[in-house]
């Protein structure tokens, strides 16, 4: 099955400072799980579904098209805390958003749902958005959330991924668009003679 969902992926440094987290929680043993591999970190904007590889194809291009007229100016994010979701048999283990890049982030879901909805694909119905990013599965839940050392980069574009067997494959990148430019009034004024 292709797992199919729209995201967004750090930068070096925050990978870098992610690699850190994931470790010092490893060596500390807080958790014990599947750990993620880093180069698959990222923060999923809003999922799409699982497609067999004949629907695959057809989902991808349509998403691509509705994605297209999303728009959005570069935004911070913020991983702030350590949490995982409760009720699973693996609960995630995830890195959890401030409270500071929440809007932007809440815009550019609430986007992708409405252009995914009009386009009649089925990702569009999400009702609810917590953002996170996943670095385990793990035994156990955590409890209460642990605060870190904050995690930030500023999110330039969005992609479509197609994840197969385990392997993440960029589809498509929207880049952030350029902020209005604030207009520029240069009247001339001629007075009445």
């Amino acid at each position: 099955m292709h797992r199919l969902f729209f995201a967004i992926f750090p930068d070096p440094p925050a990978l870098a400072a992610l690699q850190r987290i994931a470790g010092t929680l490893q060596d500390a043993n807080t958790l014990r799980g599947r750990w993620i591999s880093p180069h698959q970190y990222h923060a999923t904007v809003r999922f799409i579904g699982d497609y067999d590889d004949e629907h695959a194809a057809a989902t991808i291009e349509s998403a691509r098209a509705a994605a297209g007229d999303v728009q959005f100016t570069r935004f911070p994010i913020v991983l702030d805390r350590v949490a995982t979701f409760r009720g699973r048999f693996r609960a995630p283990c995830v890195l959890r958003c401030s409270s500071e890049c929440e809007a932007p982030i809440q815009s550019l879901w609430q986007q992708l749902g409405e252009r995914l909805a009009d386009a009649g694909i089925s990702g569009g119905d999400e009702r609810r958005f917590l953002p996170h990013l996943t670095i385990a599965y793990s035994d156990r839940n955590l409890g209460d959330a642990i605060p870190i050392e904050p995690v930030r980069w500023e999110v330039a574009e969005f992609a479509l991924v197609d994840s197969f067997q385990s392997q993440h494959r960029v589809a498509a990148r929207w880049p952030a668009r350029l902020e209005p430019e604030t207009p520029r009034y240069a009247a001339a004024f001629t007075p009445d003679k």
